[in-house]
């Protein structure tokens, strides 16, 4: 019996030895800040949506916050047609959304969703305008460049379920 406790008793050692030392230092989140919009996993910080890490590695920064400003745009569609004109983006309603105020030259804002995967990009809100009596569903996506100061948007008119016209526009931050 004397035997059989001290093997359950070295088991309980045993145990509790291998569960307190497989734990602790081997964890990659143990010396990771990531402030409070965002958390730890595997040692790299996971931004909440609308956010996105600064130069010390902490989810601090507002991902909108690159894309607003002033531009002065240029704009060619087919069926031809182009043109240049002044507009601006915004910080939008949530974190993670904009507004283009002056949307393709209409005096109309459109909304857009920054892409939570690569912060650079976003996709228009479907929106409908009205326009001379036709009403037309925009929908497109952007990007921003490498050194953020130029935006191409690429959208598409559809009314009555056909495409009207398509559009690339290129917008110069001022």
């Amino acid at each position: 019996m004397k035997k059989f406790q001290f093997l359950l008793f070295a088991l309980l050692v045993s145990a509790t030895t291998l569960t307190f030392t497989s734990c602790g230092d081997d964890d990659p989140c143990k010396d990771v800040e990531c402030g409070a919009n965002g958390a730890c996993a595997n040692g790299d910080c996971i931004c909440n949506v609308g956010f996105e890490v600064d130069a010390e590695g902490k989810c601090t920064v507002d991902s909108r916050t690159k894309f607003v400003g002033n531009y002065n745009s240029s704009e060619t569609c087919v069926p031809a047609s182009s043109g240049s004109y002044s507009n601006s983006i915004s910080s939008g309603s949530a974190l993670n959304k904009l507004t283009i105020s002056n949307f393709g030259d209409s005096a109309l804002n459109a909304t857009a969703t920054i892409d939570v995967n690569n912060k650079k990009k976003f996709t228009l809100d479907a929106t409908s305008f009205d326009l001379g009596g036709t009403t037309f569903t925009i929908t497109g996506s952007g990007e921003q460049n490498s050194t953020g100061v130029v935006i191409t948007l690429n959208y598409e008119a559809k009314t009555g379920g056909l495409t009207a016209f398509t559009c690339v526009v290129t917008m110069n931050k001022i």
